[in-house]
């Protein structure tokens, strides 16, 4: 469950060795455009993504992300890291407290990057203790793919013998072996052919059953695809926002067009 910030109160304060440690991190962080006032750079949230997008690639996407110097842009920016972001942070922002970060209040922004940045480690944190796990899981699993296509009757062991001498023993046990097969051969009941695995369709491509996937990275690629689906609306949206706004330029061209038609000299008034 998501924690909500509702005012400053909520924020811890800084002191004056934690603002110089702050003042620290941010320098250490490429960012687009250049630090002179931080309560102003950062109002309109674009460089708070950019943060984020440093720490955490795949939560943002910083083409969604518009500068601007109009409060309800940079509302609309803050609103998109509130919903797409901050959430899956586990915290959130009040639209209130949004908008005093717009309007640059003096302090503010420090004890939010502060915070921010306790988030962004603890996230880091829990991305690498699942990847560690999820290489466990795959250590384990190719472990038991090499057990399970050695024999199980046959160990090998080392031997101090030559090479030729140990070609030479296994030759033996290979025709042993073959001995021991051609005399059951006749005795031995005929062994069943099992059938093939079942396999089964999807996306046009034949797979066994038994190929599965370790839950992890399905939701890992599922939640890929739902961020991917997310900025082609986003994307969508902005297609028909341009197309509208042609559409009223289009508009306006021609009401220009018919006064400027109207108000033009006919030449009737010359003498």
């Amino acid at each position: 469950m998501s924690v909500i910030v509702k005012n400053t109160e909520d924020l811890e304060d800084l002191d004056e060795s934690e603002l110089e440690e702050l003042y620290t991190w941010v320098d250490k962080i490429p960012l687009s455009r250049p630090k002179r006032n931080i309560a102003r750079d950062f109002s309109d949230g674009v460089l708070v993504a950019e943060i984020v997008k440093h720490f955490l690639p795949k939560l943002v996407e910083l083409h969604n992300y518009t500068p601007g110097n109009a409060t309800p842009q940079k509302m609309q920016n803050w609103f998109l890291l509130n919903r797409k972001v901050f959430l899956k942070l586990n915290f959130q922002l009040t639209e209130d407290l949004i908008r005093e970060l717009c309007l640059c209040k003096q302090g503010l922004v420090e004890r939010f990057l502060m915070h921010l940045r306790a988030k962004i480690e603890k996230a880091s944190w829990e991305m690498h203790k699942q990847s560690g796990e999820r290489n466990e899981v795959a250590q384990h699993q190719s472990k038991t793919a090499l057990k399970m296509a050695n024999p199980k009757n046959v160990k090998y062991k080392h031997s101090d013998k030559p090479e030729a001498d140990q070609n030479i023993s296994m030759s033996n046990v290979s025709f042993q072996t073959h001995e021991r097969n051609d005399y059951t051969r006749d005795v031995s009941p005929p062994r069943q052919k099992l059938p093939p695995a079942p396999l089964q369709k999807g996306n046009n491509k034949m797979k066994p059953l038994d190929d599965m996937v370790p839950r992890a990275v399905y939701e890992e690629k599922e939640q890929e695809c739902l961020a991917k689906e997310e900025t082609i609306q986003i994307l969508q949206a902005k297609v028909r926002r341009l197309e509208h706004l042609l559409h009223l330029k289009d508009v306006r061209l021609e009401e220009l067009q018919v006064r400027l038609e109207t108000t033009r000299p006919t030449g009737k008034n010359k003498r």
